[in-house]
Order: C-alpha cells, then structure tokens, then sequence
C-alpha cells in the first residue's frame, strides 16, 4: 500500500494566489473541486493506492458525490493544529507500521524536506501549478 498525504490546503492556495472578500468562498470551491477529482483518481487506482487529503482550519462540508465511494480516500481537517503537523504524523506511523511507502504531495517546500527526512518522497508542486496538472501528475504515478 502506497499513501499520498496531500497538503489540500497549501495546494489550493498555492494555485490561484487568493483575496478579497471572496477569499474564503473561493478556496471552498477549490477545495470541494480537488477533493472530487482526486475521488475519481482513487476509484480507478485501486486498492494499492490511499490517499489523504489535509486541510487547514474547521471542517467545511462539501457535496460528498464520489468521494463517499473512494474507501482509499481520506480527507482531513485540522481545526487547531496545523496540517504539517499532521501530515508528518501521519507519514511518521505509516512507516512505523512497515504500511509501505510515502509520499507528501506539497509546494511547501520546509514541509517536504521534512517528510523526506522522515523517509517520504516528496511531490514537490510549483507555486500556480493548476490544480488539474497536479491531480493529473498523481494519477500517472498510481498508474506506475
């Protein structure tokens, strides 16, 4: 089993460089959007492949469509804490467990040399890569 913990929130912000008062509005919509598209990546990839998808702040809901059908997909809000904390958490016992390998998905650049230090790989994104290349560059490597 190979996991993807995906910084949901860094990649959001980091594609469409927000604000205004339509801040927040528009991150919901980036965020109910990525988690759709990476539901439809999680049913053709199959068992061998799980993904968790985090997200700073308070839980938001979002229409669920098949995102409630992905069993290999999990998406996580933070609350109080800070994503990269749980992220590395997260990477830190899945490799404690032998659950196989890692990879953190993040334009942060602190946050992936950290995950590689815990032994991650990284994903490294760009800062305004759209969100349709990223989600397209992690569907070629579950194909791997």
């Amino acid at each position: 089993m190979h996991l993807y913990c995906v910084d949901g929130t860094n990649l959001v912000r980091a594609s469409s460089g927000y604000g205004g008062p339509q801040f927040r509005e528009q991150e919901d919509s980036d965020g109910a959007w990525l988690v759709a598209a990476l539901a439809e990546v999680c049913l053709s990839a199959g068992p061998g492949v799980e993904v968790e998808l985090f997200f700073d702040g308070p839980h938001r809901v979002w229409p669920e469509g098949k995102a409630g059908q992905a069993a290999n997909l999990r998406v996580s809000f933070t609350r109080e804490t800070e994503a990269d904390d749980l992220i590395l958490d997260r990477v830190r016992s899945h490799r404690w467990t032998g659950g196989g390998g890692v990879t953190v998905v993040t334009g942060d650049g602190e946050l992936g040399r950290q995950a590689e230090e815990e032994g991650a790989r990284w994903q490294q994104v760009r800062h305004g890569a759209r969100l349709e290349n990223v989600v397209h560059a992690m569907e070629k490597r579950f194909q791997r």
